[in-house]
């Protein structure tokens, strides 16, 4: 999906025969670096980007299931994720993203969400037995996935949905988040209208994919439109230009310049820059994040 993996790999490598490539797991020389909170907080900000703005959940609905070990590509600069398990896509994040939703409507604070599986079916939009059965699929695919990520400082292991209970013969669930990308979303002001503003774009995958990636803008990118293209191998007439003008009429981006060379410049709006592909810690970033180039 993506073209050469910034750490040297081709996508869909196996990456349990290859060592992470450094920074992940920097090791510190002179002794043990003090624990530092906000380091730690600011590599959980991280989180959003390291899975919204990466090919780990793919820019597609896939027709045909994949699992295996695989180099994830992230945007956010210094930072290198695998992921072990199912291949995952936008169904997949439909699903995941249709429970954060009813967390925040119950405003519980903790990671579990006790629901009804045709009630989660149904903000995933889908209805009826056989989308209640694709729903308890996708959950299940969402738990056997094992993500792991770092950047310059922390190393982590982690998973989208840490257990799954199904009820059968009531119907009902309950889903413990893994916390790390769950309090991302929570604890952000934005998420709930992200979530509407991505569900209202239908099956449109390709659109999905790139508003998680505008969302989590903090900074000026470089966007190649080509490349872009290339993600929706079913669509090839698409506007990508239209889509990220009707992004700017929503918020989401600030204004957009193309260049001679046929590259968009991006300025992040002000329902952006909640995840940090561009912005963040200071040391992390460049003042240009050129995105799929």
């Amino acid at each position: 999906m993506f073209h050469s993996s910034s750490f040297g790999l081709e996508y869909g490598d196996d990456a349990a025969s290859t060592p992470l490539a450094r920074p992940f797991g920097t090791s510190v020389t002179g002794g043990l670096a003090a624990w530092n909170p906000a380091d730690e907080r600011s590599f959980g900000d991280l989180m959003p980007a390291l899975f919204l703005a990466s090919d780990l959940f793919a820019a597609t609905y896939l027709r045909v299931a994949r699992a295996g070990c695989r180099r994830v590509t992230p945007l956010v600069p210094s930072a290198a994720v695998v992921c072990e398990g199912p291949w995952l896509d936008q169904g997949d994040l439909d699903v995941y993203l249709a429970c954060v939703s009813l967390v925040l409507r119950q405003g519980a604070r903790s990671p579990r969400l006790r629901c009804h599986l045709e009630e989660a079916a149904r903000l995933a939009a889908a209805g009826g037995r056989i989308a209640a059965e694709r729903t308890a699929a996708r959950l299940r695919r969402l738990h056997e996935a094992r993500v792991e990520c770092g950047d310059d400082r922390f190393a982590a292991q982690v998973q989208l949905l840490s257990s799954v209970v199904h009820d059968v013969a009531a119907g009902g669930l309950r889903i413990d988040f893994g916390h790390e990308f769950f309090d991302a979303l929570r604890l952000s002001s934005g998420t709930a209208r992200f979530i509407a503003d991505r569900a209202a774009l239908g099956r449109d995958a390709l659109g999905k994919w790139l508003l998680g990636v505008v969302w989590t803008l903090r900074d000026t990118c470089l966007i190649d439109l080509q490349r872009l293209r290339a993600l929706a191998a079913n669509d090839k007439g698409r506007d990508i230009q239209q889509l990220l003008q009707e992004f700017a009429r929503r918020g989401y981006i600030r204004d957009m310049v193309t260049r001679s060379d046929g590259l968009v410049i991006v300025r992040p709006g002000r329902l952006a820059g909640m995840g940090g592909v561009c912005g963040g810690s200071e040391g992390r970033t460049s003042p240009v994040c050129h995105l799929l180039t």
